[in-house]
């Protein structure tokens, strides 16, 4: 059953990971570890597929020892809606909460012909059918993403056109008119303007109403998902160029300005030495020059690994220097080790910095190159950057020139 998602293929195995995987959360925070024991950490991939699991075993559960029709039962994450008669919602909602302690469920049941369910209104007519109407919290503040924000203007225009949408599919009870000016009220208020919001409405109600559909027979190139920084004005001329030579790439846009930026971290930082994924820096204690890697393991493990070949070296030279010259070769695996053998050098191994740090290890080694290149004072063999595209040396080249 699971071959066709993993290459594992011992079943008892898969389980052991997942088991490992989910008791395994944990955080540092001043100084000290914390483990979670119950349920999974927020921002954990694993979570909204382990919620959605979760709950189809909660109401399988509970729906077999409830013994009374019930119409309907709509399930979204963990926001359910359904019909009961009145006398029993009581004893559903106790069968619901029974299922686990540390999941507890609250009710909202019809007022005045009304039950709100996510951002929708349902109302019942005095026909005895169903209408719905776009629905908004009483606590809501109004905000979306504003027009003046700094983000690529794509999201700013999706995410208006997705507004209208909810509230054109949702809002059943509502003329078109009024669903325009719902839609212009709220847009409005965020800043979007008047022309803006009328192009954008009509380009929904016009895409809605062609049910025309392509009936080409060519197969288009399989889409590629690449992400940019988005940077005003560099950003979207780079999307033109790349729109134009790579159709079938598509791209996202990631905002640098962050609500996260107005915040301080409440968790520990990771010690400069623990840190993984990094390109550092070490300084020549004998001359003014330096050293610059790259390693995805932690920095100590690494610093550890040319601290122990430095000093079986000296340690060889110190004992036998006709055998250490002989076996300078085998010791001359890094630039860092020449200059050690053939300047007869220290590192100031305890200086070193961290010049970049990122996950992905592309990048890495794009970012290593680039530093080699920039730094004049560098004992990095001159063929590290050998791979360093044109484009960047070019662009390299005018920064370390000061040039414009």
């Amino acid at each position: 059953m699971i071959e066709k998602n993993t290459t594992i293929k011992n079943v008892e195995m898969f389980i052991e990971l997942i088991k490992f995987n989910l008791s395994s959360s944990y955080f540092v925070h001043r100084g000290n570890f914390y483990c979670q024991k119950s349920g999974t950490a927020m921002g954990n991939p694993l979570s909204p597929a382990l919620a959605d699991l979760v709950m189809e075993t909660l109401l399988d559960h509970v729906l077999e020892g409830i013994d009374i029709p019930i119409p309907f039962l709509k399930k979204y994450v963990d926001d359910l809606i359904t019909a009961l008669p009145i006398d029993m919602i009581e004893h559903v909602r106790n069968a619901l909460n029974e299922f686990n302690s540390h999941i507890q469920f609250t009710c909202e049941v019809e007022n005045n012909n009304q039950l709100p369910y996510l951002d929708m209104l349902l109302i019942r007519t005095a026909q005895q059918k169903i209408v719905t109407d776009w629905y908004k919290k009483p606590v809501a503040s109004g905000r979306i993403l504003n027009y003046f924000s700094f983000h690529p203007l794509t999201q700013k225009l999706n995410t208006a056109t997705g507004f209208i949408g909810r509230v054109f599919k949702l809002s059943t009870c509502r003329s078109e008119n009024e669903k325009k000016e719902l839609v212009r009220d709220y847009l409005l208020n965020n800043n979007y303007s008047s022309s803006l919001i009328n192009r954008l409405i009509n380009r929904y109600i016009n895409k809605n109403t062609n049910t025309h559909e392509s009936n080409s027979s060519t197969h288009p190139e399989p889409k590629v998902y690449r992400s940019l920084h988005h940077v005003e004005k560099l950003t979207p001329a780079l999307a033109k160029v790349i729109n134009r030579n790579f159709p079938n790439v598509q791209l996202g846009f990631k905002c640098v300005k962050t609500n996260r930026l107005l915040f301080s971290k409440l968790k520990d930082a990771t010690p400069q030495l623990e840190k993984r994924n990094v390109i550092y820096r070490i300084p020549c204690a004998d001359c003014d020059c330096a050293y610059i890697g790259l390693t995805t393991q932690q920095l100590k493990n690494r610093l550890s690994g040319h601290r122990s070949l430095i000093n079986r070296y000296t340690d060889l030279k110190s004992s036998d220097p006709n055998r250490a010259t002989e076996r300078e070769e085998e010791f001359k695996k890094t630039a860092l080790m020449v200059h050690v053998i053939e300047n007869e050098h220290r590192f100031d191994l305890p200086g070193t910095k961290i010049l970049e740090q990122d996950n992905r290890l592309n990048a890495l080694q794009v970012l290593e190159m680039c530093h080699i290149f920039c730094d004049t004072k560098t004992v990095n063999y001159r063929t590290d950057t050998s791979n360093l595209s044109v484009v960047y040396s070019g662009l390299l080249h005018s920064i370390t020139n000061g040039e414009r």
